[in-house]
């Protein structure tokens, strides 16, 4: 029988595919190149992707649990510049290296989860009220957006340099 992750996991794997292949030859100066103070690099946006598809997956562990993430105040942003600020120092090879243990995490994650378990819902801090089978969808969507970004910021790039 088929379970809610068959749909979900082709447009993951496409994905993160992509998104490996476009990084993959970059140099250095073009990993941390900013279009402006204060946005995020190439880099920043694989450091964000590997402490967001963490979070996703503990929030969906906890629902499984039947416990509850009450965040007082949660402030989205800062949590995520926070996370990528701790990861400043890393190298592009462990940033690279952590995405694919979280993704391999997330992957083996999915097959524990029971069928009748998709629909079970909570209140995400930055989502509201969602089902497992939303936020198992938002870390695939979540990777497309940030990928849209990273391609945008190498078109700035290269808009630069003519």
């Amino acid at each position: 029988m088929p379970t809610p992750a068959d749909k979900i996991l082709p447009k993951m794997f496409s994905t993160r595919d992509e998104l490996m292949a476009l990084v993959k030859d970059l140099d250095q100066a073009a990993l941390i190149w900013r279009p402006s103070e204060g946005a995020w690099s190439i880099r920043d946006n694989l450091a964000h992707l590997v402490d967001a598809e963490r979070a996703h997956r503990r929030f969906v562990e906890v629902v499984l649990e039947g416990r509850s993430i009450h965040l007082e105040g949660f402030d989205l942003d800062r949590w995520n510049q926070e996370h990528v600020t701790r990861r400043a120092e890393q190298s592009i090879d462990d940033i690279l290296d952590a995405l694919r243990v979280e993704r391999q995490k997330t992957l083996a994650f999915l097959s524990t989860i029971p069928l009748d378990a998709w629909e079970q819902r909570d209140d995400h801090p930055a989502l509201g009220g969602v089902s497992v089978r939303q936020v198992i969808k938002v870390i695939g969507v979540h990777e497309r957006m940030h990928l849209k970004e990273i391609r945008k910021l190498l078109e700035m790039q290269e808009a630069t340099k003519k």
